[in-house]
């Protein structure tokens, strides 16, 4: 995009009344040509992103609707702490496909969701698709392990966030945690490659065929 001092680069004539003399013309053409370059070059990014978000599969459950992020960020290199306490890079996480979601114990709708991911990784474990569930518990490891017992979770690996380094809810992010909590429970889309595409608010149905699609694209992508 031109900006304004590009603009004004092509007038030909001083403010003062006076022909711009021919050294002047040539810096303006240049200006010019370096706009109309850099505008080009934007053009053709921001079509290349259009492009590659429509071949994004939509995914709507219920209330809710997939949401692609923009820009698309790699897979940050972060410590995650498993109920067994031990820690994993979730950086080290990539070349298979990820839904990262994040949860609590306090959440209703959490305790719809995490047995669909529950299920639907028990299915497609071979298939090299990735589910990993955070908590944003505050409360001790006992009282997430009580909960994932309660509920039968288990072919997902249970994670911790303790405190507040992978996601965020505050506005200021004083921890710059990655990963912002637009809902909860909320899932992160990561392909294949590294890229964080987007997100996933709410309860959703991860069985449906446009789930299914999305998936298929994280591993592709």
């Amino acid at each position: 995009m031109l900006r304004n001092g590009d603009r004004e680069g092509t007038l030909s004539v001083r403010s003062g009344g006076g022909i711009t003399p021919p050294g002047d013309l040539l810096t303006s053409r240049r200006t010019v040509l370096g706009g109309m370059i850099g505008t080009t070059v934007s053009l053709m990014a921001g079509a290349a992103a259009a492009a590659e978000d429509i071949s994004i599969p939509s995914f709507e459950s219920g209330r809710y609707q997939f949401t692609i992020l923009r820009p698309q960020i790699e897979i940050p290199p972060i410590r995650l702490f498993g109920l067994d306490g031990k820690t994993i890079d979730l950086s080290s996480l990539g070349g298979k496909p990820i839904l990262l979601n994040f949860w609590a114990t306090w959440c209703a709708a959490c305790r719809t969701e995490l047995p669909i991911l529950d299920r639907l990784l028990g299915e497609n474990r071979r298939s090299g698709l990735q589910v990993i569930a955070i908590s944003e518990d505050r409360s001790d490891r006992e009282t997430v392990a009580r909960f994932v017992r309660t509920n039968k979770i288990g072919n997902l690996p249970i994670y911790r966030d303790p405190n507040g380094y992978v996601a965020f809810s505050d506005r200021d992010n004083e921890r710059k945690a990655p990963f912002g909590l637009y809902g909860m429970p909320i899932t992160y889309l990561i392909t294949a490659s590294g890229r964080v595409i987007g997100y996933m608010p709410g309860a959703a149905d991860w069985t449906s065929g446009s789930a299914s699609e999305l998936i298929e694209y994280l591993r592709r992508s």
